[in-house]
């Protein structure tokens, strides 16, 4: 994981949603939280450095000036309604400014349409919040418009709503941190992985997003934690192919099943060892490992840090 930390910028206008920003900036959070997590820094900005108010009412003030920034990793223009009261030449010469000092301008909701109009996203492609994607063609028809769920054109992205702002920032998290800590993440946010009884730390069934094969195959990995079975064992619960499998995992979680099974049960190794007083020999027992030592070499391999550290720091937090 890089020295420095990843830095993002929220810009909101007035009109923002607070669900958008929420899925753009929580997955985020949760990733630095992870234990020995990567190093994620942000600031919220605004136009006016005033605060502003998303379309539910809820203000939220900057925290820091525009005077005051430095270079930045990631620029994330976050905008709602009355987007166009927003495209004004203020908004044009602080766009223009932020740009110089962003490796990355990322357009959320409909903070693509200020970005197409201060000039960002000539011939190239960009999507929008799906309410204005035929408006947004109209009107700047050198955009190739995409009804994509989010789009990258070099170091230009642009996505729609909220779901859409996840997806986006999960696969930001993988493209520099590894799928290990986008896993972590998306568990947080898309997976329902509750215990079956009051205190049981047993895994609980996934209801993820995906195809009915794949939440189908999940749960066959879920349920076989403690006893790990073949990759032939999971297509044949699941009436596939052990090549249909490798495929649907590859185009759904850009990730082999293999690498997936290893992963969640690592996780859970990491749950127990920060969440209870479990001996190491007994988690590995209970995430389907030969020995202790084959489970330090797998989670050191897979997180950067032994099992041992991660319960240490966790108990002096």
């Amino acid at each position: 994981m890089p020295n420095t930390p990843l830095s993002f910028c929220f810009l909101l206008f007035d009109g923002f949603s607070n669900m958008v920003l929420a899925n753009a900036l929580e997955p985020l959070r949760a990733a630095r939280n992870l234990p020995g997590g990567p190093g994620i820094v942000w600031e919220i900005i605004t136009v006016s450095d005033h605060s502003v108010k998303s379309s539910s009412g809820l203000s939220i003030s900057p925290s820091v000036s525009l005077s005051k920034l430095r270079k930045m990793d990631y620029l994330m223009i976050v905008s709602g309604y009355d987007v166009r009261e927003h495209a004004t030449k203020e908004t044009f010469t602080k766009l223009q400014a932020l740009r110089r000092h962003a490796r990355r301008i990322v357009g959320i909701d409909t903070g693509s349409w200020l970005m197409a109009a201060s000039g960002m996203l000539e011939s190239k492609e960009a999507t929008i919040h799906w309410h204005e994607l035929n408006t947004f063609a109209e009107t700047f028809p050198e955009i190739s418009v995409s009804d994509a769920g989010y789009v990258e054109a070099g170091h230009y992205l642009t996505c729609g709503g909220a779901s859409s702002a996840l997806d986006m920032v999960l696969n930001i998290i993988r493209e520099h941190f590894g799928a290990a800590v986008a896993f972590d993440v998306s568990n947080l946010f898309i997976y329902d992985a509750r215990p079956s009884r009051e205190h049981d730390r047993s895994v609980g069934r996934f209801r993820s997003a995906g195809s009915r094969t794949l939440r189908s195959a999940t749960n066959t990995m879920v349920e076989n934690i403690e006893n790990p079975i073949s990759l032939v064992g999971i297509a044949a619960a699941n009436s596939i192919s052990v090549r249909s499998l490798n495929r649907i995992f590859l185009n759904e979680l850009n990730t082999s099943p293999g690498k997936y099974y290893q992963i969640l049960r690592l996780t859970y190794a990491r749950d127990m060892a920060t969440e209870t007083d479990s001996p190491l020999t007994q988690i590995a027992i209970k995430t389907g490992f030969s020995s202790t030592s084959a489970l330090s070499r797998a989670f050191t391999a897979l997180y950067g840090m032994s099992i041992s550290r991660v319960r240490k720091s966790h108990t002096r937090s």
